[in-house]
């Protein structure tokens, strides 16, 4: 089993993927010490909408946060779907190599080659969940008090359930990719895409749209800080459903592929 895991963990360009993953973390640490957001020093003219909608003097400080606090969300962004690119890429290099052919003449569980796949992704996830969760404490460690920081913190408090949808999308994923191939698997994933955006159109269409002309951050983040409970309850409770799904997802692909004797050509 280690051994099919260092095989994706090779596949992916895991050491190249970690050591961009460290480098981006000590440069976002520096550029954090080095221009933190609890400077309460003014800036002439420049001017912002605080949370009572008058207009006031932007801090040194809160212009930190407010670039600073990109990086973050972005990492957020990327971690959601790095795990989706990493689980066509394992199964494709596998396609290619005929590796699950090869696993067969080893001394291994009859479903060691799909368990492998979950339990890299699995880690996968975990890796990022904790990488996200450092560069928010680096962040928050000298944030000001201010809507970059509320920010920060409401999505921290969403990091489990971000992560629980990368595990809900490679749980749809990997049945498709281990059973049909990368190449039916990617078309099926295509298809299920497509669907979501015509859907998407449509509603930007013909939808009411009002909905989101009163849209206020601020009321948002509010919310979050009011409803707390809630919102803990939902970060939770959520990963814990996605990793039921996930583990269900695995069974299913091994009851399909149980009695399999050759690897499809994707």
């Amino acid at each position: 089993m280690a051994g099919l895991l260092y095989k994706d963990f090779v596949g992916i360009k895991g050491k190249q993927i970690i050591c961009i993953l460290i480098v981006c973390t000590v440069l976002f640490l520096i550029v954090r010490l080095a221009f933190p957001g609890n400077v309460t020093t003014t800036m002439p003219g420049v001017m912002q909408e605080s949370e009572t909608g008058e207009l006031v003097e932007m801090t040194v400080g809160e212009m930190s946060d407010t670039f600073i606090v990109m990086p973050s969300l972005l990492l957020i962004a990327c971690c959601l779907m790095l795990p989706s690119t990493w689980t066509g890429a394992i199964c494709k290099n596998d396609e290619k190599n005929k590796t699950r052919q090869f696993t067969r003449t080893l001394p291994l569980g009859k479903n060691a080659y799909i368990a492998s796949k979950y339990i890299f992704i699995g880690i996968a996830v975990y890796i990022l969940f904790s990488l996200e969760t450092m560069w928010a404490i680096i962040f928050n460690s000298v944030a000001g008090d201010n809507a970059s920081r509320q920010l920060m913190t409401a999505c921290s408090q969403f990091l489990p359930a971000f992560c629980g949808i990368s595990l809900l999308i490679a749980s749809i994923e990997l049945p498709f990719f281990i059973t049909l191939g990368v190449k039916k698997g990617t078309v099926i994933k295509t298809a299920i895409l497509e669907g979501i955006g015509f859907v998407v159109i449509a509603y930007l269409l013909f939808g009411n749209l009002k909905v989101f002309e009163n849209f206020d951050i601020y009321a948002l983040l509010t919310w979050c800080n009011e409803h707390t409970l809630f919102v803990s309850l939902f970060s939770i409770l959520s990963p814990v459903l996605d990793i039921a799904i996930f583990g269900l997802s695995y069974r299913i692909t091994c009851s399909i592929n149980k009695d399999r004797e050759v690897e499809i050509d994707g």
